[in-house]
């Protein structure tokens, strides 16, 4: 999944040229990534169903990109894989900020009639959180799906990885596998022990 023609020295290169007063490198980096960073951003937008009538692929794109380059302008990321983990922490944020702004947009009587099945409906998504086929319908899903997506950043780092390569990036387990130099099976409990981890802060939130 990951852009064949943006190994890490290529990447290094533009960064440089970008920081040394050559403008039009950033614009280079950006177009020989469009499309894996909109792909990612349409992956990542599926979590958030009720956002859609709010805002589209492009709308996350443009507001984590300008994120996204005020942050390359602190951090330079070592790797690729360091770059495309930065790029999809900028989005998650993007995307819960775009869903509050549209969480407000909704008329009160529209929030009152979800919250009849909110507590039957809130339990189905902290259940299926992980799998991310499983998308909330009801309006009183904002806030869990919102709260999941900022829970996933206090997940530990190896964890957090592995949610943001599976669920945002959309790679196998093989892949990740492969990358990290260790075993599907180690990618698969740290897949299993962040979906416990995450369904339980959820539970003990949305419990209270």
């Amino acid at each position: 999944m990951m852009d064949g023609n943006l190994s890490t020295a290529v990447l290094q290169e533009y960064l440089c040229r970008w920081r040394a007063g050559d403008t039009a490198a950033l614009n280079e980096l950006l177009q020989t990534v469009f499309r894996r960073l909109r792909y990612l951003a349409a992956h990542m937008l599926r979590g958030f169903p009720n956002l859609r009538p709010y805002a589209d692929c492009d709308d996350l794109l443009q507001g984590s990109m300008l994120r996204f380059v005020r942050t390359l302008r602190i951090i330079q990321p070592r790797t690729t894989r360091d770059f495309f983990n930065l790029a999809a922490v900028h989005m998650r944020r993007e995307l819960m900020d775009l869903a509050r702004r549209a969480k407000r947009r909704i008329a009160p009587s529209s929030l009152h009639a979800a919250s009849v099945e909110g507590e039957s409906q809130g339990e189905r998504v902290r259940t299926d959180v992980m799998d991310s086929s499983s998308c909330p319908q009801k309006v009183a899903d904002f806030e869990v799906w919102v709260r999941f997506h900022e829970l996933v950043d206090n997940l530990p780092i190896e964890e957090r990885e592995v949610v943001g390569l599976i669920f945002y990036h959309g790679w196998r387990q093989q892949q990740i596998a492969e990358l990290f130099n260790v075993s599907v099976r180690t990618v698969r409990r740290r897949w299993e022990t962040a979906r416990q981890r995450l369904r339980a802060m959820l539970q003990q939130e949305f419990d209270r």
